[in-house]
């Protein structure tokens, strides 16, 4: 492993996919975002690009997309050819480069083929899109990589890791006289299962090294990026400080490098739960919803129920039954004391009870992202706010910069957009917008999807600080290892049925992936 070397310059027939020289961005009041920064992607390669939030990451994907511009100095070339003065679509595209970015996947609703073409129809005549001709160039794309799918079909209903290639493949459809030099992809497996994950990382690493292509992986599960790279850079406070073959690095050398520092615990410690005669917080019989089945189980107080299976299984669909109405799932409920119509009893008055939800899409669903910082925090509680008939704006902006250092939330300036932040500082408000209400019951589907491992401990830590003062938590995820560090029982589901609960001794990171393939195996049978 080398500490932050600059890559040599080579001759006009060795010149990497992309090379970044000196590319520097500073926002408000001169602070600089990224410094210096020196990285080549090599042709043929997966070059994988790590960091925690807030080390400018994201910062030079904007550069590289052409949403910002990098400061005086800076010098890019994409394919032997240099960008001025910041990259420009067109530029980038002329020069072989494709993003696959994390929001931009395929639309449902929609034919596999529209999804192919939106953007890029070739018409004719009048105007006219050439159907026939379209058709054969997107079975032919399709057909060289193996992708057996029908044109006709929705997306939605494929399989998670096939869409995700063929949002790929879109990427690479090319004009007559274009080529590709650089991919660059954006957290693409961030919705993904384990299985899909390298799935699809495994056909990224053959696209590489058998198109010549070299291709920039954003990402932060650890495990995949160094099962999937060739070579790791991680940027830290917006400087490269390592650069390195991923076969010299660790997994606990990688952590440490990201953060900066040896984590002494990435899980925290905590005591065990709140005893059954302490209270029953949430109740559930027969909960059946799509593809969930008969689901019965109690949270107790202070507890931290883990619910999980394959990506399918139907226990995606658990969070989502318990708190939206509209959804009309069957089965009983009680909060607290309180039973629960399932089909009939709004979300307020199931906040009102103490029942909340952090949904997995933050950006879509669970932030306004066009709001501040300070309008997020007190959506759900503008009634302690009011003040003769109007809002106490002061009030709000006070709470809301306490709430924001309690929660460790970086930048803590109220006023930023939402949109400001990166997705684990996006995470954390989201967790303060609901634990500051103070429910009883949080369900949280995948609290920490798109989140460097930084963030991810200060996640799990709100978490269990939180179970420890009483909130009783749910918390569905695939992300198994996490499940049995963090909670006191979990549940996994097979064939939209419970297959199994473990706890104590029996829980363990083996034993919910013996648990969830056992269900799998079962619903496929």
């Amino acid at each position: 492993m080398t500490e932050a070397p600059r890559a040599a310059d080579g001759g006009p027939g060795d010149q990497p996919a992309i090379r970044l020289r000196n590319i520097r961005k500073s926002y408000i009041e001169g602070i600089p975002v990224l410094v210096d920064v020196d990285l080549d992607i090599p042709r043929g390669q997966v070059t994988a690009l790590v960091g925690a939030n807030g080390s400018g990451k994201s910062t030079l994907v904007k550069i590289l997309s052409g949403y910002q511009a990098p400061d005086a100095g800076s010098e890019i070339l994409i394919g032997g050819r240099r960008v001025e003065g910041g990259v420009h679509a067109e530029e980038a595209r002329a020069a072989g480069m494709r993003f696959v970015h994390q929001d931009a996947m395929l639309v449902p609703g929609v034919s596999v083929l529209d999804n192919m073409l939106v953007g890029a129809y070739r018409t004719g005549f009048m105007g006219r899109i050439k159907w026939r001709a379209e058709r054969r160039s997107v079975q032919e794309m399709l057909d060289r990589w193996g992708i057996d799918v029908d044109l006709d079909r929705d997306p939605g209903e494929l399989p998670l890791a096939t869409a995700a290639k063929l949002a790929v493949i879109r990427a690479l459809r090319t004009e007559p006289g274009e080529h590709i030099s650089a991919l660059v992809l954006d957290e693409p497996t961030a919705s993904l299962g384990k299985a899909d994950s390298e799935e699809l990382l495994s056909w990224v690493r053959e696209l590489a090294q058998r198109e010549d292509v070299g291709v920039l992986l954003i990402g932060h599960r650890i495990d995949e990026i160094l099962g999937t790279s060739d070579r790791v850079a991680v940027l830290r406070a917006g400087r490269i400080v390592v650069e390195s073959p991923a076969a010299e690095l660790t997994p606990e050398l990688l952590v440490n490098q990201i953060v900066g520092a040896e984590l002494e615990s990435f899980y925290p410690e905590r005591d065990a739960a709140a005893e059954a005669d302490e209270g029953i917080a949430l109740r559930v019989r027969s909960l059946s919803h799509h593809r969930l089945r008969e689901a019965s189980f109690e949270v107790r107080r202070g507890e931290i129920l883990g619910v999980t299976g394959l990506v399918g299984s139907g226990f995606e669909d658990l969070p989502y039954a318990l708190v939206d109405p509209e959804l009309k799932a069957e089965g009983t409920m009680s909060i607290g004391p309180t039973e629960v119509d399932l089909r009939r009893t709004s979300i307020a008055e199931r906040l009102a009870l103490g029942l909340a939800l952090v949904p997995a899409d933050r950006k879509n669903r669970a932030l306004a992202l066009d709001l501040s910082l300070r309008e997020n925090l007190v959506l759900p509680r503008l009634r302690s706010f009011a003040r003769r008939g109007g809002l106490d704006r002061k009030l709000e902006h006070t709470d809301s910069i306490e709430v924001l250092g309690q929660f460790g939330v970086r930048p803590s300036d109220a006023r930023l957009a939402a949109s400001s932040l990166s997705g684990g500082n996006q995470q954390k408000v989201v967790l303060a917008k609901w634990m500051t209400v103070r429910p009883s019951v949080l369900v949280i589907h995948e609290p920490t999807i798109g989140v460097d491992v930084g963030a991810k401990s200060d996640i799990f830590k709100l978490i269990a600080d939180s179970a420890a003062e009483g909130l009783s938590t749910v918390v569905a995820s695939v992300e198994y290892e996490d499940l049995a560090h963090l909670c006191d029982r979990v549940l996994v589901i097979g064939d939209g049925r419970i297959v199994a609960e473990l706890s104590g001794e029996a829980l363990s990171t083996e034993s919910i992936t013996a648990a969830a393939l056992m269900g799998g195996e079962a619903r496929a049978a």
